[in-house]
C-alpha cells in the first residue's frame, strides 16, 4: 500500500505564476450565498426591531432604565455625595415643617436624588412663598432661596380671620398675632380690592393710623371705622378724594374731635354728620348739615 504524500496534497490544485511561486486563489461563492446573507439580516434586523417594541409596550426597557439610574443615583451617595445640610435664605414667616416637607429630604439621602425643578415647584406652592431657586451644591449642601409675599391686611370672612397680601392672596392665619398695625378689612370680595383701599389710606399718612377697620359694602365702597368709633362712609366713585378731604377737615376744623358718629361722604356735593348719641351739643363742622337721616347702601 502507497503512501500519500501530504505535502503534494495539500499543494495539489494550487496555482503557480511564471518562477512557480503559488499564487492565492480567490474562492468562488455559490450564487444562493449572497441572496441568503441579505435575507438572513433583514430578518434579525426585523427580529430585534420586534423585541425592543415588545419589551417598551410591556415597560420591561423603562424599568430597567429606571433601575439603572437608581443604582446610579445610590452609589452616588454611598461614594459622598449625600445631603449633609440644607440651607434657607430669605424665610421670615414659613414653617420649617412645610420647607422639609416640601424638599422630601434628609441627612443622607443621594444629593443627585432630588430634583430642584420639583422642589421649586412645591415650594412656590406655599402659600407664603412668592419665588424660589434651589440649587445643589456638591458634595452635601442643598441651597434654597426663598422671596416671601408681604401680608397687607387682615381679612375677616366668615367669622375668620386670614392674612393676605397685595394681591389679595391668601396667607392663612398662622403668625397673625405679629402683625396688629396691619389694616382690618371685613367683607366677601374686600381681599380683591384691599390694595387700592391700603394705597388710599397711606395717602393721608396723619389719619392712617387712625383707621381700625374698612369694611367693603354692597362690593361697592368702604365704611372705615376709626379709632375713636367715628365711622367715615366713602363713595362708590373718587373715595380717594373724599378720604382727603376729611383729613383736610381735621387739620382745619379737628372734626375728629367732635362729638360725631358717623361722617357720610356719599353724597358729592353735600357732607353729612351724625352726632353721638347721648353727646352734648356741639356745632356740626362747616359745610355739614346735622340731624340728617341717612341709609347705608
Amino acid at each position: 500500500m502507497r503512501l500519500l504524500n501530504l505535502r503534494r496534497l495539500r499543494l495539489f490544485g494550487q496555482r503557480r505564476d511564471k518562477t512557480g511561486r503559488r499564487v492565492a486563489q480567490r474562492r468562488v461563492w455559490p450564487r444562493w450565498v449572497r441572496p441568503a446573507l441579505t435575507a438572513g439580516g433583514a430578518l434579525a434586523a426585523v427580529l430585534i426591531l420586534v423585541a425592543g417594541w415588545a419589551a417598551w409596550r410591556d415597560g420591561w426597557a423603562s424599568r430597567q432604565a429606571y433601575d439603572m439610574l437608581a443604582q446610579f443615583v445610590s452609589a452616588t451617595g454611598r461614594s459622598g455625595l449625600a445631603v449633609e445640610e440644607i440651607l434657607v435664605e430669605g424665610r421670615l414667616h414659613t414653617p420649617r415643617e412645610s420647607i422639609l416637607a416640601a424638599v422630601d429630604a434628609h441627612r443622607g439621602t443621594p444629593l443627585l436624588a432630588i430634583d430642584p425643578g420639583t422642589v421649586k415647584e412645591r415650594l412656590e406652592g406655599l402659600p407664603w412663598i412668592r419665588a424660589a431657586a434651589v440649587e445643589r451644591q456638591l458634595p452635601g449642601t442643598l441651597f434654597i432661596r426663598l422671596v416671601e409675599r408681604r401680608p397687607m391686611a387682615v381679612w375677616q370672612r366668615r367669622g375668620q380671620l386670614v392674612l393676605i397680601d397685595e394681591q389679595g392672596r391668601e396667607l392663612g392665619d398662622e403668625g397673625i398675632e405679629y402683625f396688629p398695625r396691619l389694616p382690618f378689612i371685613v367683607g366677601e370680595d374686600a381681599h380683591r380690592v384691599a390694595a387700592e383701599m391700603v394705597a388710599m389710606l397711606a395717602g393721608q399718612p396723619d389719619l392712617r393710623g387712625r383707621v381700625v377697620s374698612a369694611v367693603r359694602v354692597g362690593g361697592r365702597r368702604w365704611n372705615l371705622q376709626l379709632d375713636n368709633g367715628i365711622e367715615v362712609r366713602l363713595p362708590e366713585e373718587r373715595a380717594g378724594e373724599a378720604w382727603a378731604e376729611v383729613a383736610g377737615l381735621e387739620r382745619r376744623h379737628r372734626l375728629l374731635s367732635r362729638q360725631i358718629a358717623i361722617i357720610d361722604l356719599r353724597n358729592p356735593e353735600r357732607l353729612y354728620l351724625r352726632r353721638a348719641k347721648d353727646a352734648p351739643g356741639t356745632p356740626p363742622g362747616p359745610g355739614a348739615t346735622p340731624g340728617k337721616k341717612d341709609r347705608d347702601a
